[in-house]
Protein backbone atom coordinates (compact mmCIF):
# COMPACT_ATOMS: atom_id res chain seq x y z
CA UNK A 1 0.00 0.00 0.00
CA UNK A 2 1.55 3.36 -0.93
CA UNK A 3 2.46 5.59 1.89
CA UNK A 4 2.33 9.43 2.12
CA UNK A 5 4.10 12.27 4.72
CA UNK A 6 2.00 14.23 7.00
CA UNK A 7 2.02 17.51 5.81
CA UNK A 8 -0.09 20.59 7.09
CA UNK A 9 -3.40 19.52 5.88
CA UNK A 10 -3.18 17.01 8.19
CA UNK A 11 -2.75 19.66 11.72
CA UNK A 12 -5.46 21.32 12.96
CA UNK A 13 -4.30 24.24 15.57
CA UNK A 14 -5.76 24.30 18.87
CA UNK A 15 -6.11 27.64 20.06
CA UNK A 16 -4.72 28.06 23.57
CA UNK A 17 -3.57 24.42 23.39
CA UNK A 18 -0.53 23.15 24.24
CA UNK A 19 -0.06 21.12 20.98
CA UNK A 20 -1.64 19.95 18.28
CA UNK A 21 -4.50 17.62 17.26
CA UNK A 22 -4.27 15.55 13.85
CA UNK A 23 -6.31 12.55 12.09
CA UNK A 24 -3.94 10.32 13.86
CA UNK A 25 -5.62 8.43 17.01
CA UNK A 26 -1.87 7.69 18.65
CA UNK A 27 -0.72 11.21 18.88
CA UNK A 28 -4.41 12.76 20.08
CA UNK A 29 -3.82 10.05 22.94
CA UNK A 30 -0.02 11.57 23.94
CA UNK A 31 -1.77 14.98 23.73
CA UNK A 32 -4.29 14.06 25.80
CA UNK A 33 -1.90 12.72 28.24
CA UNK A 34 0.49 15.31 28.19
CA UNK A 35 -2.06 17.44 29.28
CA UNK A 36 -3.37 15.58 31.96
CA UNK A 37 -6.44 13.65 31.14
CA UNK A 38 -5.45 10.19 31.64
CA UNK A 39 -7.51 7.47 31.38
CA UNK A 40 -7.23 4.22 33.98
CA UNK A 41 -6.92 0.73 33.07
CA UNK A 42 -7.93 -2.53 34.85
CA UNK A 43 -10.68 -4.96 34.72
CA UNK A 44 -14.31 -4.59 34.41
CA UNK A 45 -14.92 -5.48 38.17
CA UNK A 46 -12.01 -3.08 39.50
CA UNK A 47 -13.80 -0.33 37.73
CA UNK A 48 -16.96 -0.87 39.63
CA UNK A 49 -15.59 -1.32 42.49
CA UNK A 50 -16.04 2.51 44.31
CA UNK A 51 -18.41 3.56 41.83
CA UNK A 52 -21.14 0.88 41.41
CA UNK A 53 -22.97 1.38 44.94
CA UNK A 54 -23.02 5.30 44.00
CA UNK A 55 -24.46 4.41 40.81
CA UNK A 56 -27.13 2.12 41.93
CA UNK A 57 -27.96 4.93 44.87
CA UNK A 58 -28.64 7.29 41.81
CA UNK A 59 -30.27 4.95 39.58
CA UNK A 60 -32.93 4.34 42.53
CA UNK A 61 -33.47 7.80 42.98
CA UNK A 62 -33.75 8.70 39.32
CA UNK A 63 -36.54 5.94 39.25
CA UNK A 64 -38.31 7.59 42.58
CA UNK A 65 -38.35 10.86 41.63
CA UNK A 66 -37.78 11.86 37.55
CA UNK A 67 -40.83 10.70 35.46
CA UNK A 68 -39.09 10.40 32.39
CA UNK A 69 -36.26 7.76 34.16
CA UNK A 70 -38.99 5.94 35.43
CA UNK A 71 -41.13 5.64 32.53
CA UNK A 72 -38.42 4.63 30.54
CA UNK A 73 -37.97 1.52 32.37
CA UNK A 74 -41.10 0.61 33.22
CA UNK A 75 -42.11 1.02 28.95
CA UNK A 76 -38.71 -1.18 28.85
CA UNK A 77 -40.01 -3.92 31.09
CA UNK A 78 -43.73 -4.52 29.40
CA UNK A 79 -42.19 -4.82 26.23
CA UNK A 80 -40.26 -7.50 27.50
CA UNK A 81 -41.93 -9.02 29.84
CA UNK A 82 -45.55 -7.82 29.43
CA UNK A 83 -47.85 -10.28 31.87
CA UNK A 84 -45.47 -12.62 31.78
CA UNK A 85 -43.91 -15.81 29.46
CA UNK A 86 -46.06 -18.85 28.68
CA UNK A 87 -44.89 -22.46 28.86
CA UNK A 88 -45.33 -24.53 26.45
CA UNK A 89 -44.36 -28.36 26.91
CA UNK A 90 -43.06 -30.29 23.88
CA UNK A 91 -44.14 -34.05 24.02
CA UNK A 92 -45.86 -36.51 21.86
CA UNK A 93 -48.58 -36.73 24.66
CA UNK A 94 -49.74 -33.58 24.07
CA UNK A 95 -52.68 -34.54 27.26
CA UNK A 96 -49.42 -34.91 29.32
CA UNK A 97 -48.04 -31.86 28.13
CA UNK A 98 -51.48 -30.08 29.17
CA UNK A 99 -51.20 -31.70 32.70
CA UNK A 100 -47.63 -30.18 33.23
CA UNK A 101 -48.51 -27.15 31.90
CA UNK A 102 -51.56 -26.62 34.51
CA UNK A 103 -48.80 -27.56 37.48
CA UNK A 104 -46.83 -25.14 36.26
CA UNK A 105 -49.01 -22.53 36.06
CA UNK A 106 -50.66 -23.63 39.67
CA UNK A 107 -47.11 -22.65 41.70
CA UNK A 108 -45.90 -20.12 39.13
CA UNK A 109 -49.03 -17.92 40.37
CA UNK A 110 -47.58 -17.49 44.10
CA UNK A 111 -43.87 -18.61 43.48
CA UNK A 112 -42.60 -15.88 46.51
CA UNK A 113 -41.95 -16.95 50.02
CA UNK A 114 -43.60 -13.85 51.10
CA UNK A 115 -46.79 -14.29 48.84
CA UNK A 116 -46.73 -10.71 47.64
CA UNK A 117 -45.78 -11.66 44.01
CA UNK A 118 -47.81 -13.06 41.64
CA UNK A 119 -45.63 -15.12 38.83
CA UNK A 120 -46.21 -12.55 36.11
CA UNK A 121 -45.42 -9.05 38.87
CA UNK A 122 -41.93 -11.64 39.75
CA UNK A 123 -40.72 -12.07 36.34
CA UNK A 124 -41.64 -8.40 35.72
CA UNK A 125 -39.70 -7.22 38.90
CA UNK A 126 -36.60 -9.65 37.92
CA UNK A 127 -36.04 -7.55 34.89
CA UNK A 128 -36.64 -3.78 36.15
CA UNK A 129 -34.50 -4.90 39.20
CA UNK A 130 -31.91 -6.31 36.15
CA UNK A 131 -32.33 -2.67 34.65
CA UNK A 132 -32.00 -0.71 37.36
CA UNK A 133 -29.11 -1.79 39.62
CA UNK A 134 -27.10 -4.40 36.57
CA UNK A 135 -28.22 -7.66 38.34
CA UNK A 136 -30.59 -9.38 40.99
CA UNK A 137 -31.20 -12.59 42.21
CA UNK A 138 -33.25 -15.39 43.86
CA UNK A 139 -33.08 -17.85 46.27
CA UNK A 140 -34.48 -21.36 45.97
CA UNK A 141 -36.20 -22.21 49.38
CA UNK A 142 -36.12 -25.85 50.54
CA UNK A 143 -39.93 -25.30 50.90
CA UNK A 144 -40.29 -24.59 47.08
CA UNK A 145 -40.48 -21.18 47.03
CA UNK A 146 -37.67 -18.55 46.23
CA UNK A 147 -36.98 -15.36 47.92
CA UNK A 148 -35.96 -12.47 45.55
CA UNK A 149 -32.98 -10.36 46.41
CA UNK A 150 -32.12 -6.95 45.74
CA UNK A 151 -28.38 -6.31 44.15
CA UNK A 152 -27.21 -4.45 47.39
CA UNK A 153 -27.97 -7.54 49.32
CA UNK A 154 -25.44 -8.86 47.46
CA UNK A 155 -22.32 -8.10 49.61
CA UNK A 156 -20.12 -8.70 52.32
CA UNK A 157 -19.79 -5.33 53.86
CA UNK A 158 -16.45 -4.39 52.22
CA UNK A 159 -17.35 -2.04 49.45
CA UNK A 160 -14.42 -3.21 46.97
CA UNK A 161 -15.29 -6.71 47.38
CA UNK A 162 -18.61 -8.09 44.84
CA UNK A 163 -20.09 -10.29 47.23
CA UNK A 164 -19.61 -13.38 44.93
CA UNK A 165 -17.15 -15.84 45.48
CA UNK A 166 -15.47 -17.27 42.79
CA UNK A 167 -13.43 -20.04 41.74
CA UNK A 168 -9.90 -20.14 39.40
CA UNK A 169 -12.20 -19.47 36.26
CA UNK A 170 -14.18 -17.17 37.71
CA UNK A 171 -17.25 -18.88 38.36
CA UNK A 172 -19.63 -18.02 40.75
CA UNK A 173 -19.68 -20.49 43.46
CA UNK A 174 -21.22 -18.91 46.44
CA UNK A 175 -22.90 -15.54 46.73
CA UNK A 176 -23.30 -13.58 50.26
CA UNK A 177 -26.43 -12.30 50.77
CA UNK A 178 -27.12 -9.75 53.62
CA UNK A 179 -30.48 -9.18 54.97
CA UNK A 180 -31.89 -5.54 55.79
CA UNK A 181 -32.11 -4.93 58.97
CA UNK A 182 -34.61 -3.17 61.69
CA UNK A 183 -33.70 0.21 60.66
CA UNK A 184 -33.63 -0.59 56.67
CA UNK A 185 -30.22 -0.88 56.58
CA UNK A 186 -27.97 -3.57 54.92
CA UNK A 187 -26.84 -6.01 58.00
CA UNK A 188 -23.21 -7.47 56.84
CA UNK A 189 -22.84 -9.21 59.94
CA UNK A 190 -25.76 -11.59 59.54
CA UNK A 191 -25.14 -11.96 56.16
CA UNK A 192 -25.95 -15.84 54.70
CA UNK A 193 -23.82 -18.25 52.52
CA UNK A 194 -25.62 -19.54 49.40
CA UNK A 195 -24.09 -21.77 47.43
CA UNK A 196 -24.40 -21.44 43.66
CA UNK A 197 -26.46 -24.00 43.07
CA UNK A 198 -29.65 -22.48 45.33
CA UNK A 199 -29.46 -19.33 43.72
CA UNK A 200 -30.66 -17.49 40.56
CA UNK A 201 -28.55 -14.64 39.57
CA UNK A 202 -29.41 -12.83 36.53
CA UNK A 203 -26.61 -10.33 35.49
CA UNK A 204 -25.93 -7.93 32.36
CA UNK A 205 -22.07 -7.65 32.29
CA UNK A 206 -20.53 -5.81 29.25
CA UNK A 207 -16.71 -7.12 29.64
CA UNK A 208 -15.52 -10.76 29.75
CA UNK A 209 -13.95 -9.24 33.26
CA UNK A 210 -17.16 -8.29 34.98
CA UNK A 211 -19.00 -10.13 37.52
CA UNK A 212 -21.68 -7.48 38.97
CA UNK A 213 -23.71 -5.58 36.72
CA UNK A 214 -24.09 -1.53 36.32
CA UNK A 215 -26.94 0.26 36.10
CA UNK A 216 -28.54 -0.02 32.39
CA UNK A 217 -28.63 3.66 31.88
CA UNK A 218 -25.72 4.92 33.96
CA UNK A 219 -24.25 6.47 30.59
CA UNK A 220 -26.97 8.85 30.51
CA UNK A 221 -27.16 10.24 34.15
CA UNK A 222 -25.42 13.11 33.31
CA UNK A 223 -27.82 14.03 30.30
CA UNK A 224 -30.94 13.56 32.79
CA UNK A 225 -28.98 15.82 35.00
CA UNK A 226 -28.80 18.26 32.23
CA UNK A 227 -32.70 17.67 30.99
CA UNK A 228 -33.61 18.48 35.05
CA UNK A 229 -31.58 21.32 34.53
CA UNK A 230 -33.25 22.81 31.42
CA UNK A 231 -36.99 21.86 32.40
CA UNK A 232 -36.00 23.72 35.57
CA UNK A 233 -34.91 26.98 34.04
CA UNK A 234 -37.35 26.80 31.52
CA UNK A 235 -40.05 27.28 34.62
CA UNK A 236 -38.27 29.82 36.28
CA UNK A 237 -38.24 32.11 32.93
CA UNK A 238 -42.07 31.71 32.79
CA UNK A 239 -42.39 32.77 36.34
CA UNK A 240 -40.20 35.79 35.69
CA UNK A 241 -42.07 36.72 32.79
CA UNK A 242 -45.45 36.70 34.51
CA UNK A 243 -44.11 38.86 37.02
CA UNK A 244 -44.16 42.66 36.76
CA UNK A 245 -40.70 44.09 36.58
CA UNK A 246 -39.31 47.88 36.60
CA UNK A 247 -36.88 49.99 37.83
CA UNK A 248 -37.23 53.32 39.42
CA UNK A 249 -34.50 55.65 39.52
CA UNK A 250 -35.12 58.96 41.78
CA UNK A 251 -33.49 61.12 44.34
CA UNK A 252 -32.49 58.95 48.22
CA UNK A 253 -34.11 55.55 46.37
CA UNK A 254 -33.04 53.57 49.44
CA UNK A 255 -34.47 55.53 51.98
CA UNK A 256 -37.33 55.70 49.84
CA UNK A 257 -38.30 52.40 49.06
CA UNK A 258 -37.85 51.00 52.28
CA UNK A 259 -39.96 53.08 53.87
CA UNK A 260 -42.93 52.16 51.27
CA UNK A 261 -41.56 48.27 51.32
CA UNK A 262 -42.94 45.61 53.98
CA UNK A 263 -40.67 42.39 55.32
CA UNK A 264 -40.21 39.47 52.77
CA UNK A 265 -42.61 36.82 54.81
CA UNK A 266 -40.07 34.11 52.92
CA UNK A 267 -36.96 35.29 54.11
CA UNK A 268 -35.64 33.11 56.52
CA UNK A 269 -36.50 34.44 60.68
CA UNK A 270 -32.61 34.59 61.20
CA UNK A 271 -32.13 36.94 58.44
CA UNK A 272 -32.80 40.37 60.22
CA UNK A 273 -30.93 42.06 57.41
CA UNK A 274 -31.71 45.89 56.73
CA UNK A 275 -30.67 45.27 53.19
CA UNK A 276 -33.72 46.39 50.67
CA UNK A 277 -32.99 42.89 48.74
CA UNK A 278 -35.12 40.98 52.25
CA UNK A 279 -38.48 43.37 51.65
CA UNK A 280 -40.61 43.72 48.92
CA UNK A 281 -43.76 45.78 47.58
CA UNK A 282 -47.17 43.96 46.61
CA UNK A 283 -48.37 45.84 43.80
CA UNK A 284 -52.23 45.21 42.57
CA UNK A 285 -53.39 45.34 38.88
CA UNK A 286 -51.50 48.75 37.87
CA UNK A 287 -48.92 51.19 39.18
CA UNK A 288 -48.87 54.99 39.27
CA UNK A 289 -45.50 56.69 39.57
CA UNK A 290 -45.30 60.34 40.51
CA UNK A 291 -42.00 62.03 40.12
CA UNK A 292 -39.74 64.72 39.37
CA UNK A 293 -38.27 66.40 36.60
CA UNK A 294 -35.26 63.58 36.00
CA UNK A 295 -36.67 60.47 37.98
CA UNK A 296 -37.65 57.87 35.95
CA UNK A 297 -39.60 54.32 35.63
CA UNK A 298 -38.94 52.05 33.45
CA UNK A 299 -39.09 48.03 32.64
CA UNK A 300 -36.21 45.85 33.07
CA UNK A 301 -34.78 43.72 30.08
CA UNK A 302 -35.65 39.66 31.26
CA UNK A 303 -34.79 36.42 29.56
CA UNK A 304 -37.77 34.96 27.66
CA UNK A 305 -38.46 31.40 27.83
CA UNK A 306 -36.41 29.51 24.95
CA UNK A 307 -38.12 29.89 21.20
CA UNK A 308 -36.62 26.24 20.80
CA UNK A 309 -37.43 24.57 24.44
CA UNK A 310 -39.81 21.77 22.49
CA UNK A 311 -37.23 20.71 19.84
CA UNK A 312 -33.95 20.96 22.52
CA UNK A 313 -35.58 18.79 24.74
CA UNK A 314 -37.19 16.37 22.35
CA UNK A 315 -33.44 15.92 21.09
CA UNK A 316 -32.04 15.39 24.87
CA UNK A 317 -34.61 13.00 25.14
CA UNK A 318 -33.48 10.90 22.44
CA UNK A 319 -29.99 10.82 23.50
CA UNK A 320 -31.32 9.41 26.87
CA UNK A 321 -33.15 6.44 25.72
CA UNK A 322 -30.18 5.33 22.97
CA UNK A 323 -28.34 2.80 25.85
CA UNK A 324 -31.75 0.87 25.31
CA UNK A 325 -32.55 1.77 21.79
CA UNK A 326 -35.67 3.25 23.15
CA UNK A 327 -36.60 5.68 20.82
CA UNK A 328 -38.76 8.99 21.47
CA UNK A 329 -42.05 8.05 20.36
CA UNK A 330 -42.42 5.36 23.41
CA UNK A 331 -40.48 7.76 25.99
CA UNK A 332 -43.64 10.23 25.16
CA UNK A 333 -45.91 7.94 23.94
CA UNK A 334 -46.49 10.39 21.05
CA UNK A 335 -46.64 9.56 17.68
CA UNK A 336 -48.22 12.51 16.12
CA UNK A 337 -44.93 13.51 13.84
CA UNK A 338 -44.02 9.38 13.00
CA UNK A 339 -45.83 7.98 9.97
CA UNK A 340 -45.99 4.30 10.02
CA UNK A 341 -43.03 3.25 8.16
CA UNK A 342 -41.31 5.56 11.12
CA UNK A 343 -42.59 4.06 13.94
CA UNK A 344 -42.17 0.56 11.84
CA UNK A 345 -38.29 1.48 11.50
CA UNK A 346 -37.65 2.80 15.14
CA UNK A 347 -39.76 -0.02 16.72
CA UNK A 348 -37.74 -3.14 15.07
CA UNK A 349 -35.04 -1.61 16.53
CA UNK A 350 -36.03 -1.04 19.80
CA UNK A 351 -37.70 -4.74 19.60
CA UNK A 352 -33.73 -5.74 18.92
CA UNK A 353 -32.90 -4.41 22.67
CA UNK A 354 -35.78 -5.63 23.98
CA UNK A 355 -35.64 -9.17 22.33
CA UNK A 356 -32.08 -9.65 24.01
CA UNK A 357 -33.49 -9.18 26.91
CA UNK A 358 -36.00 -11.77 26.89
CA UNK A 359 -33.56 -13.96 26.13
CA UNK A 360 -31.98 -13.20 29.07
CA UNK A 361 -34.81 -13.48 30.92
CA UNK A 362 -35.30 -17.17 29.52
CA UNK A 363 -31.82 -17.81 30.42
CA UNK A 364 -31.22 -16.45 33.74
CA UNK A 365 -34.70 -17.03 35.14
CA UNK A 366 -37.55 -18.73 33.49
CA UNK A 367 -35.75 -21.72 32.49
CA UNK A 368 -33.80 -22.24 35.69
CA UNK A 369 -36.79 -22.05 38.24
CA UNK A 370 -38.64 -24.60 35.80
CA UNK A 371 -35.61 -27.08 35.43
CA UNK A 372 -35.71 -26.44 39.37
CA UNK A 373 -39.47 -27.25 39.62
CA UNK A 374 -39.93 -30.14 37.44
CA UNK A 375 -39.65 -33.13 39.64
CA UNK A 376 -42.24 -31.47 41.79
CA UNK A 377 -44.61 -30.88 38.56
CA UNK A 378 -43.56 -34.37 36.48
CA UNK A 379 -45.27 -35.96 40.18
CA UNK A 380 -48.24 -33.87 40.34
CA UNK A 381 -48.61 -34.60 36.76
CA UNK A 382 -48.39 -38.61 37.64
CA UNK A 383 -45.23 -38.67 34.89
CA UNK A 384 -42.98 -41.53 35.16
CA UNK A 385 -40.84 -40.68 32.43
CA UNK A 386 -37.26 -39.11 32.03
CA UNK A 387 -37.35 -35.69 32.75
CA UNK A 388 -35.04 -34.87 30.50
CA UNK A 389 -37.47 -35.94 27.89
CA UNK A 390 -39.32 -32.73 29.17
CA UNK A 391 -38.84 -30.09 26.39
CA UNK A 392 -40.12 -26.86 26.66
CA UNK A 393 -40.78 -23.70 24.34
CA UNK A 394 -41.72 -20.37 26.52
CA UNK A 395 -44.06 -17.65 24.52
CA UNK A 396 -42.75 -14.26 24.66
CA UNK A 397 -44.69 -10.89 24.02
CA UNK A 398 -45.26 -10.27 20.49
CA UNK A 399 -43.87 -7.34 18.89
CA UNK A 400 -46.01 -4.59 19.42
CA UNK A 401 -48.87 -3.87 16.61
CA UNK A 402 -48.53 -0.58 14.96
CA UNK A 403 -51.47 -0.92 12.64
CA UNK A 404 -53.32 -3.61 13.05
CA UNK A 405 -54.96 -4.45 9.46
CA UNK A 406 -51.31 -3.71 8.07
CA UNK A 407 -49.77 -6.50 10.53
CA UNK A 408 -52.95 -8.87 10.00
CA UNK A 409 -52.23 -8.58 6.20
CA UNK A 410 -48.69 -9.15 6.42
CA UNK A 411 -48.37 -12.05 8.54
CA UNK A 412 -51.69 -13.25 5.82
CA UNK A 413 -48.98 -12.75 3.03
CA UNK A 414 -46.00 -14.52 4.88
CA UNK A 415 -48.39 -17.25 5.55
CA UNK A 416 -49.10 -17.59 1.70
CA UNK A 417 -45.92 -17.76 0.07
CA UNK A 418 -44.46 -19.88 2.48
CA UNK A 419 -42.43 -17.10 4.72
CA UNK A 420 -43.90 -18.41 8.38
CA UNK A 421 -46.02 -20.79 9.43
CA UNK A 422 -49.28 -20.58 11.54
CA UNK A 423 -47.99 -21.50 14.36
CA UNK A 424 -45.05 -19.09 14.48
CA UNK A 425 -47.76 -16.06 13.26
CA UNK A 426 -49.51 -17.29 16.78
CA UNK A 427 -46.76 -17.75 18.80
CA UNK A 428 -46.19 -13.58 17.98
CA UNK A 429 -49.13 -13.08 19.11
CA UNK A 430 -49.06 -14.86 22.48
CA UNK A 431 -51.05 -17.35 21.32
CA UNK A 432 -50.61 -21.11 21.82
CA UNK A 433 -51.74 -22.46 17.92
CA UNK A 434 -53.51 -25.86 19.77
CA UNK A 435 -55.86 -23.33 21.33
CA UNK A 436 -56.66 -21.51 18.85
CA UNK A 437 -57.42 -24.50 16.34
CA UNK A 438 -59.37 -26.09 19.09
CA UNK A 439 -61.29 -23.25 20.03
CA UNK A 440 -61.87 -22.58 16.04
CA UNK A 441 -62.93 -26.15 15.36
CA UNK A 442 -65.39 -26.02 17.88
CA UNK A 443 -66.68 -22.86 16.49
CA UNK A 444 -67.21 -24.37 13.02
CA UNK A 445 -68.78 -27.44 14.14
CA UNK A 446 -71.43 -25.41 16.15
CA UNK A 447 -71.52 -23.26 13.32
CA UNK A 448 -72.76 -25.60 10.55
CA UNK A 449 -75.15 -27.17 13.13
CA UNK A 450 -77.34 -23.96 13.68
CA UNK A 451 -77.39 -23.58 9.47
CA UNK A 452 -78.76 -26.82 9.17
CA UNK A 453 -81.57 -25.93 11.87
CA UNK A 454 -82.37 -22.67 10.27
CA UNK A 455 -82.42 -24.42 7.02
CA UNK A 456 -84.29 -27.34 8.18
CA UNK A 457 -86.64 -24.85 9.63
CA UNK A 458 -87.58 -22.83 7.08
CA UNK A 459 -85.96 -24.62 4.03
CA UNK A 460 -83.93 -21.29 3.28
CA UNK A 461 -80.06 -22.37 2.68
CA UNK A 462 -77.58 -20.09 4.88
CA UNK A 463 -73.92 -20.13 4.86
CA UNK A 464 -72.65 -21.51 8.15
CA UNK A 465 -69.75 -19.03 7.94
CA UNK A 466 -72.06 -16.11 9.36
CA UNK A 467 -72.25 -18.00 12.44
CA UNK A 468 -68.35 -18.01 13.42
CA UNK A 469 -66.75 -14.69 12.13
CA UNK A 470 -65.47 -16.26 8.96
CA UNK A 471 -66.01 -14.43 5.94
CA UNK A 472 -68.44 -15.83 3.00
CA UNK A 473 -66.20 -17.47 0.44
CA UNK A 474 -67.89 -15.13 -2.99
CA UNK A 475 -68.50 -18.63 -4.85
CA UNK A 476 -71.38 -19.36 -1.99
CA UNK A 477 -72.88 -15.70 -2.16
CA UNK A 478 -73.24 -15.91 -5.62
CA UNK A 479 -74.66 -19.29 -5.27
CA UNK A 480 -76.88 -18.36 -2.84
CA UNK A 481 -77.86 -14.84 -4.95
CA UNK A 482 -78.83 -17.26 -7.84
CA UNK A 483 -81.18 -19.81 -5.85
CA UNK A 484 -82.84 -16.69 -4.72
CA UNK A 485 -83.49 -15.44 -7.82
CA UNK A 486 -84.95 -18.68 -9.28
CA UNK A 487 -86.97 -19.30 -6.11
CA UNK A 488 -88.55 -15.64 -6.93
CA UNK A 489 -89.20 -16.28 -11.02
CA UNK A 490 -90.37 -19.85 -9.86
CA UNK A 491 -92.89 -18.21 -7.67
CA UNK A 492 -94.27 -15.77 -10.19
CA UNK A 493 -94.60 -18.61 -12.66
CA UNK A 494 -96.86 -20.46 -10.46
CA UNK A 495 -98.64 -17.43 -9.54
CA UNK A 496 -99.17 -16.59 -13.34
CA UNK A 497 -100.41 -19.94 -13.72
CA UNK A 498 -102.69 -20.14 -11.14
Amino acid sequence: MPTRSLDKADELEVSGGHGKYTALGYRSARVATRDGRSYPAGSADLHLEYDRANLINQSRAFYRDNAIYRGIIDRAVSYIVGRGFGLRVLMPDRDMSQRIEAAWRKWHKRPDVRGLLTGSRAAAMVCREAMLCGDTGCIKRTEGLVQYIEAEQIATGNQVQTGIELDGDGKPVSYSVCPYGKQGRISPTSRQKIEAKDFLFFTTPGRPSQTRGEPILQSSFAMIHRINDVCDSEAVAWQMLSRLAISITRDQAETKAYGESVADPNKPAADSSADIASRLIELDYAIVFHGRPGDKAEGISRNIPGENFTESLSTFLRLLGLPIGMPLELILLDWSNANYSQSRAVLEQAYQTFCDWQQGEEDCYYQPLFEWRLPALLREADYGGDPAEVATEWIKPAFPWIDQLKEAMAHGVKIDRCLTTHAHVLKELNLDRDDVVMARQGEVIDAITRAKEIEAKTGVEVPWQLFCGLEVPKAVVEKSSDKTEDDTASDAQENKDG
